[in-house]
């Protein structure tokens, strides 16, 4: 079973999109092999980068056909290691899935059914910002529901009440079935400014939810930075971006996420991962050596 993470806000504009590419895309260059799937209408993730394959169906095929992922529905991005399931979704999805006895488990079990994501370490899911029965299978496939929350008071108040309510709702029929228990839900400090206000915010919503059963705050800020959009608009994860090693720079700040969700990878680099063929060709080169 993969890792599964949807980044999940009932609010748009908070840069799940962004966090989505970003984290896969540096899980990818970490050696992990990680599919994105753009669970958003408007397809801002199957944008991020280019694809090299670009397969015959998205979204609405997998999930119209019973939630069946197969090798028609993947495609394949520009950058080693990563995947994605591209969104052809409209508003008819959302209405096909309100009529389904299936539609809050539909995503998870085409995840968890599927041989071919056996090959997966990773599964994202990117999320749209507003309500409704596409974010919610999207948010129920999870093991992890990854929150961005912007540190103003518009943002912080839409994630007290709108995903904290979306959250209750997935999880207020988990007394008839358990597979309709949610994933726990990390909220993550996004886009945060340089100003008193800004970390005044983030200190409420860390205080705010203390101790919270179902609710962690992560202990990773990520800083507002030029860095982000521009990656985007390149279409390249942030950390390709550039290799600053400051306190708060995109590339310190997206290796804390990392750290965080994968403590296995605590204090590692991606820099500093060894490239299989290379290990193999110093051992080569060592035996040679060994034999001059």
């Amino acid at each position: 079973m993969p890792e599964i993470i949807s980044v999940v806000s009932s609010k748009g504009g908070v840069g799940k999109t962004t966090t989505s590419a970003n984290l896969g895309g540096i899980l990818a260059d970490f050696g992990m092999k990680v599919l994105l799937i753009d669970a958003d209408v408007q397809p801002s993730l199957s944008k991020s980068f280019e694809l090299l394959l670009s397969a015959p169906h998205g979204l609405s095929t997998v999930i119209k056909r019973g939630g069946s992922i197969l090798e028609d529905s993947i495609s394949q991005t520009n950058i080693p290691n990563l995947d994605i399931i591209y969104s052809d979704a409209d508003g008819s999805l959302q209405s096909w899935l309100s009529g389904r006895e299936d539609r809050l488990i539909i995503l998870r079990r085409a995840i968890r059914n599927s041989p071919i994501l056996s090959r997966y370490n990773v599964v994202i899911i990117d999320t749209q910002g507003a309500a409704g029965w596409l974010q919610n299978t999207a948010a129920m496939a999870a093991n992890i529901m990854l929150s961005p929350i912007k540190p103003d008071i518009i943002s912080a108040r839409e994630f007290s009440t709108g995903t904290l309510q979306m959250l209750a709702e997935l999880n207020s029929m988990a007394d008839m079935s358990p597979e309709l228990q949610s994933g726990d839900l990390y909220a993550l400090i996004n886009d945060q400014e340089r100003t008193n206000n800004s970390r005044d915010i983030a200190n409420s919503i860390r205080l705010q939810f203390a101790g919270h059963k179902k609710v962690r705050v992560l202990a990773t800020q990520i800083p507002h930075a030029a860095a982000y959009p521009a990656a985007m608009t390149q279409q390249i994860p942030v950390h390709a971006y550039g290799r600053d090693r400051t306190a708060n720079s995109a590339w310190q700040s997206m290796h804390k996420l990392v750290w965080e969700l994968f403590p296995e990878l605590n204090e590692i680099y991606v820099d500093e991962v060894s490239d299989p063929d290379n290990a193999e060709d110093e051992v080569v080169d060592d035996e040679a050596g060994a034999a001059l």
